[in-house]
């Protein structure tokens, strides 16, 4: 294969690339969340509901030991694998000082399986279907295990809107700072 060959091919897996990326784009954007409103409504999501989870646009909301959980279903993992997702929320600020990736990082390398992922103000796990279908009872164990861990490190409490103001906020920040250092 010449030069001219190597070039159209590249093109082509750019070219590619572009359009499935828009597609995928477009299909979680629009219809992902008509999609995850409808797995709410299965089984496996008002099973939540009974022990006092309320739905949120195109999630649940509860709390479990305090901590705000959020649990969604996504159509699409890090695997291209379908799941449920649950995320606990922390306050990212200890002493007033906000969590910085050393400690997030360090928390990371700590969790013994692949499916815990500490990201800041929140603690998120994944549960792929390939896995068999994730029940209200194993979801539940593993939550109030999460909270407890999040709690060991002195990470308090934080109610939703008020994580959700405080994580904007920390981006908007970050991002000053980062454009201010280019």
């Amino acid at each position: 294969m010449g030069i001219d060959g190597f070039t159209n091919l590249l093109m082509l897996i750019i070219g590619l690339s572009i359009f499935l990326g828009t597609l995928l784009f477009i299909y979680d954007k629009y219809f992902g969340p008509k999609q995850r409103s409808k797995k709410l409504k299965t089984a496996k999501f008002t099973d939540f509901l009974k022990v006092g989870f309320k739905t949120e646009k195109d999630y649940l909301i509860g709390k479990i030991n305090g901590y705000t959980v959020i649990i969604s279903y996504n159509w699409r993992n890090k695997n291209g694998i379908e799941s449920l997702i649950t995320m606990i929320l922390f306050d990212p600020r200890i002493n007033g000082k906000h969590l910085n990736s050393y400690f997030l990082n360090k928390w990371q390398e700590s969790i013994k399986d692949d499916y815990n992922y500490w990201e800041y103000g929140r603690l998120f796990t994944d549960w792929p279907y390939m896995n068999g279908n994730p029940n209200l009872k194993s979801v539940l164990k593993k939550l109030d295990k999460n909270t407890k861990l999040i709690s060991s490190k002195g990470l308090q409490k934080i109610e939703y809107s008020e994580w959700e103001t405080e994580i904007k906020n920390y981006i908007i920040k970050e991002e000053k700072t980062n454009a201010n250092t280019v």
